[in-house]
């Protein structure tokens, strides 16, 4: 499938639920939410990954909005599966740089350990891009370490992604907080920074040297779905630039579990 139509769909299948019928109903708003407890442990986040996965079952989100900095829109849509214990197959979709161009990327997240057992949440596992950040397809290694202090859940990522193609280098690093502030509204902040570890006089066209988004998240649960709001600071320099640029960033993001 064209990574286009493939994040159309990933979109279509998450958004079509909440837009039937009439809307969300009474009794929906009155049960106990079935997408809370994916909500709270950091599942529906628009950067970090969870390091624990609440249920068996599908997670589908995705996440819209426009980046100041790049010029360019934000268009993320994933897809979690997670039909054995302890293991979530992973499909995604985004779009790369400055561009309106979805690229799709497949993987798996094995949880290690949980807080509950162990005292601490720990994932690990790996994606292949087909156009990773380096702007080559690339095998990424990723960990997944999360902890609740109090009501506070605490979540860091850090991952690694080796070009298939040129030798290409880079490190990811995640960092998020979210709290509950009413009844199925959680807060927080969400983080993520990338950099270039390989640096030669071949790189990829349009390769930046590093980038960072930042900023405050909330997100509403009701029923089976959770709506998301972000925003915050988009920063990034490119390899053959001088100066580095930046700008605000805001996206609105929509999750369903199944």
């Amino acid at each position: 499938m064209h990574p286009s139509r493939f994040a159309v769909a990933l979109l279509a299948l998450t958004a079509a639920p909440a837009l039937a019928g009439n809307g969300v109903t009474e009794d929906e708003l009155k049960r106990p939410s079935d997408i809370e407890p994916q909500v709270a442990a950091g599942e529906v986040l628009p950067y970090s990954v969870a390091a624990r996965h609440e249920r068996k079952g599908i997670l589908i989100g995705a996440y819209g909005g426009f980046d100041a900095s790049k010029r360019a829109p934000i268009m993320t849509g994933t897809l979690d599966a997670t039909f054995i214990e302890n293991i979530t197959l992973r499909a995604a979709a985004a779009n790369m740089g400055m561009t309106d161009q979805l690229m799709p990327s497949f993987g798996v997240l094995v949880d290690i350990t949980r807080e509950s057992d162990s005292g601490i949440d720990f994932a690990l596992g790996g994606d292949y891009d087909t156009y990773g950040w380096s702007r080559v397809p690339a095998v990424v290694t990723r960990a997944a370490i999360g902890s609740t202090i109090g009501l506070t859940r605490l979540q860091a990522n850090a991952a690694f992604g080796l070009g298939v193609e040129r030798g290409e280098r880079y490190g990811d690093l995640r960092l998020s907080g979210l709290h509950p502030v009413a009844k199925a509204l959680y807060a927080g902040i969400d983080s993520r920074a990338r950099i270039d570890l390989e640096r030669d006089d071949d790189e990829p066209a349009g390769e930046l040297e590093w980038d960072v988004q930042a900023g405050p998240v909330a997100s509403l649960a009701v029923g089976r779905f959770a709506v998301s709001a972000t925003g915050g600071v988009s920063a990034w320099k490119a390899n053959q630039r001088d100066s580095a640029r930046v700008g605000a960033q805001a996206s609105l993001g929509v999750g369903a579990a199944f």
